[in-house]
């Protein structure tokens, strides 16, 4: 018994050594916004509730909040605090909160720079410190990289002696060193490839022919393993180079830096861009070297999910370790913001088989448990398809007299499409219940769906659209939104009684309430 008590002693006092409450203790002066915003940095769309209330001291003014949390490990936390009122935007402050810390916050947005002041435990992690990307908005439609890569290197310069001025002034930890070494190094892959990516599009027409130059710069950033000068040859022979040593792009230890974590997401995302257009201009190429099969049969796999598995698919063509992790926790947590279930259950499953000690894993399981049922759902009576899915439908006059006489709310939406996926997720549902027992009835017209019946269908069960679906060929489609104006997906539009149209007023991301507004106005005509 007596050595029982002492294994369990040495547990515990383990766990508690393992995980220690940290905490942020905020004062505004001079404030007029009740609340703040707040964002954990753990993946891309992880936030804590977006506003928090702060308690206001109704004799002072002052404002104050208390953050708490449970931690093992170092954490990036930022909060957004209003300059004036919450028109004026939010100035952004960046934590960097470690297991025990009691760090004091303090700002007075009456006095210059908001007079900060930082104290208690772990501080010295948590004064100002700007360490800033290139602005590079002025440097669009360049066709060479040459003033970019000079931009990086002129940045990344101040932002190494702003960090060497920091680390001589307050004596912060070594694991803070580390994650912002590898922040002002990694800037210089993360703004090169952001502005590479964008900046194409610009140039699209030189960017074909000089694409070798900015690959190479690219290449020479993801791919260099020990420190060197990466440079690009300017016209007249000279060169400008980026001092910065720079790791592989698969860098595990790389994980405490905020851009590293960012550029990961960034190149999965335009890497899946890439394959697409690949499959459009070397399809043979494209399908042999990514799903080792022909064009018949490679088109079948590409065409039944663009997206979740292509993603899958990159994470294990580049990546390993704790950075594969942590992309495969981006793509759950994609796709799910996407409101796009296609394979992830089956993705998940393998997920947790290869990193069975995922720190990400556990935050996902209900929701996986939830879309494993709601895929299992059939179609119901309630759900009705026109003639032939309605494919032979060609005019939006055709659609008009399927309506004769009732008020119908039309979703043009794409089974391909993020977009419309969320506004289904997030208003379907809610939109139906207001609307419960009135004579409102919706109808569905999915685009560029028609080699997508069976999953069009499977969502259509998923979603639990009820009402009437139309699977529109590219004439319908053409001709549909040429009559009402419509210039993107989803786009709603109201078909009234006496057959006359007018398109949603409640914009996008929608406005719930304004479309509820104007159904309503639209039934009492």
């Amino acid at each position: 018994m007596k050595r029982l008590f002492i294994a369990c002693a040495f547990l515990l006092c383990n766990i508690a050594a393992w995980a220690q409450n940290a905490k942020i203790n905020i004062t505004i002066i001079n404030g007029t916004s009740p609340h703040y915003a707040l964002w954990v940095h753990n993946l891309l769309f992880k936030s804590e509730n977006e506003k928090q209330f702060y308690k206001i001291d109704s004799a002072t003014n002052i404002r104050t909040a208390s953050l708490s949390y449970n931690l093992s490990e170092p954490k990036v936390i930022s909060i957004y605090y209003s300059l004036a009122n919450d028109k004026d935007g939010y100035q952004q402050y960046y934590f960097f909160l470690s297991p025990g810390d009691n760090i004091n916050f303090k700002a007075d947005l009456k006095k210059p720079g908001n007079a900060i002041e930082i104290s208690g435990k772990g501080a010295a992690n948590n004064y100002p410190l700007d360490l800033r990307g290139v602005d590079y908005e002025k440097l669009y439609s360049d066709s060479l990289p040459n003033r970019i890569i000079a931009s990086i290197n002129a940045q990344y310069q101040v932002n190494k002696q702003a960090l060497a001025n920091y680390i001589a002034k307050y004596k912060p930890t070594a694991l803070f060193i580390k994650a912002k070494t590898y922040e002002a190094q990694y800037m210089a892959s993360l703004n090169y490839h952001q502005f590479k990516e964008n900046n194409k599009y610009r140039i699209s027409e030189k960017y074909g022919r000089l694409q070798p130059i900015w690959e190479r710069i690219q290449d020479s950033l993801f791919k260099t393993l020990k420190p060197q000068i990466i440079s690009a040859k300017k016209a007249n022979g000279k060169t400008n180079a980026l001092n910065q040593p720079i790791s592989t792009i698969n860098n595990d230890d790389a994980l405490v830096s905020e851009n590293y974590k960012e550029l990961l997401q960034s190149f999965m995302l335009r890497e899946k861009e890439r394959l697409w257009n690949e499959y459009g201009t070397n399809p043979e190429r494209f399908f042999k070297q990514w799903y080792d099969a022909d064009l018949i049969t490679g088109r079948k796999m590409f065409q039944d999910d663009m997206s979740n598995l292509l993603k899958e698919k990159i994470i294990n063509t580049y990546f390993t370790g704790r950075s594969a992790d942590f992309l495969y926790a981006t793509l759950t947590q994609e796709a799910l913001h996407e409101s796009d279930p296609k394979n992830l259950v089956t993705i998940f499953e393998r997920y947790k088989k290869l990193y069975p000690k995922s720190p990400y894993t556990n935050e996902f399981e209900a929701q996986i448990s939830e879309i494993a049922k709601r895929e299992s759902k059939p179609l119901t009576d309630k759900m009705l398809f026109v003639a032939e899915n309605g494919t032979k439908l060609k005019t939006f006059d055709e659609v008009l007299a399927l309506t004769k006489g009732k008020t119908v709310l039309v979703d043009m939406w794409g089974t391909w499409c993020g977009p419309c996926r969320e506004e289904i997720e997030k208003n379907s549902a809610a939109i139906k219940d207001h609307f419960k027992g009135s004579n409102l009835e919706y109808l569905y017209v999915a685009n560029f769906d028609s080699n997508n019946e069976a999953t069009w269908k499977k969502l259509i069960a998923y979603f639990h659209l009820e009402g009437t679906h139309i699977l529109a060929n590219d004439d319908l489609n053409k001709d549909i939104m040429s009559k009402i104006n419509g210039n993107g997906y989803p786009t709603y539009f109201i078909i009234k009684k006496d057959g006359s149209y007018e398109l949603s007023k409640a914009g996008y991301p929608m406005d719930r309430d304004v479309l509820i507004k104007q159904l309503e106005s639209a039934m009492a005509e």
